[in-house]
């Protein structure tokens, strides 16, 4: 009940007060929107801490002349910014990056989607053949580079070396990771045969093609090169472009674990990548400042990737029903 005040105004009674705003007064789809924001707020405020606070926290030091023993340290503007410009190595892990990025993405479709293709035809053995491609993705990279750098040993240890003097191919053991020249192809090559996760999602999109498509195909007398050129091949476009995207994406993340096995970096930086190069900043030279700022351009390097990359090749893809 609503009583009179003694100014004048009217006082809603506890009741009135609840049933005014009660959820069974609210809309449907205001109900629907509280209830989705009550089950992804959890998620929200984990992901803000763990990725969110931390980030926040990487642009305040790229500010800072920040080390282990100076947190946070001062205010120094946009030196830090301008001292990782200035740095050659810099520059060089970028063109090496991108070198990377540019052999190995192409290399990952076409294994791949070949694979893929291999696969699909149901061939004796075929599960064997999917566990051995999927292997080399299934471990962290850590691993797969501690394999690869005694692969390329060079003495009796390397199996590479060991093969190639037995066979009379070489008269001496090739330095394969501690020559300027051959370093950074070795590092790459070791990168390359990490498709097996792409292989998977290939499959999975062979296996939803129309089957309508196909019959009409085999119909029309095509052969199975014509069916791969012109049908499946153009109807995988769509898994292409989120597969070329997720790789450009994660294109300056490649090969920190196996230049941190294998080469650190060198020799004589040859072989130095962005993510390495911010490792060293923080943990070798305890310039979190500097690593804080060489991260953020990093970042801001793999958006204007993600802007440039997204929309030709959305613009090429074609989806199917």
């Amino acid at each position: 009940m609503a009583s009179e005040s003694q100014d004048g105004s009217l006082d809603l009674t506890q009741s009135e007060t609840k049933s005014r705003f009660s959820v069974d007064n609210l809309t449907l789809s205001t109900q629907e929107s509280i209830q989705g924001w009550l089950f992804v707020l959890g998620k929200i405020a984990i992901i803000l801490f763990v990725i969110g606070f931390p980030m926040a926290f990487a642009v305040y030091l790229s500010f800072t002349d920040s080390n282990l023993v100076n947190l946070p340290g001062e205010f120094i503007g946009l030196e830090n910014y301008v001292w990782v410009l200035e740095q050659d190595v810099w520059w060089t892990s970028l063109k090496n990056v991108f070198l990377l990025g540019g052999i190995v993405i192409p290399t990952n479709i076409i294994f791949s989607f070949s694979t893929a293709l291999l696969l699909r035809e149901k061939l004796r053995g075929s599960t064997l053949y999917r566990v051995a491609f999927l292997v080399p993705v299934s471990g962290p990279p850590i691993i797969w580079a501690i394999v690869w750098k005694l692969v390329l040993f060079p003495n009796e240890g390397g199996i590479i070396n060991a093969v190639l003097l037995e066979l009379g191919f070489i008269g001496s053991y090739i330095p394969f990771l501690s020559d300027t020249t051959l370093a950074l192809p070795s590092v790459i090559m070791s990168q390359m045969w990490g498709f097996g996760l792409s292989m998977l999602i290939y499959m999975a999109a062979l296996s939803g093609l129309p089957a309508s498509v196909m019959e009409s195909a085999a119909m029309d007398g095509a052969n199975k090169y014509q069916k791969v050129r012109y049908i499946i091949w153009p109807l995988m476009k769509p898994t292409t472009f989120f597969l070329v995207v997720i790789q450009l994406v994660l294109v300056m993340r490649m090969g920190f674990g196996a230049v941190f096995v294998m080469t650190q970096g060198g020799p004589l930086n040859s072989t130095m990548v962005p993510s390495y190069f911010i490792y060293q900043l923080a943990f070798q030279y305890n310039s979190f400042g500097q690593s804080a700022a060489a991260a953020i351009l990093m970042f801001v390097v793999t958006a204007l990737i993600a802007l440039i990359s997204y929309k030709p090749l959305q613009s090429n893809a074609e989806y199917y029903q």
